[in-house]
């Protein structure tokens, strides 16, 4: 599940990017959650999705580090105090 192509209103490309990423990561994990909730999964089936949960929660888990929270941080100063 994407985004798609609607601009995001942030002046920074990385943070733009990363967002993006974001959004996509969090929409595969929704997908997956729905996938849980399908009756009759067998074991194998079980194991695949939570599997792939695994990973997402991995890659969300790295992706919102520090780095990503300075980002958010200066895109936020970059406010004038009347938009806040």
């Amino acid at each position: 599940m994407q985004l798609g192509t609607r601009a995001l209103a942030i002046q920074d490309k990385t943070l733009k990017a990363l967002i993006r990423e974001l959004g996509d990561e969090c929409g595969r994990v929704l997908e997956l959650v729905h996938q849980l909730q399908l009756p009759g999964l067998q074991d194998s089936q079980k194991a695949d999705i939570l599997a792939e949960l695994v990973s997402s929660a991995i890659h969300l888990s790295s992706h919102c580090g520090e780095d990503f929270q300075n980002l958010l941080s200066n895109e936020l100063e970059q406010l004038s105090s009347d938009e806040i």
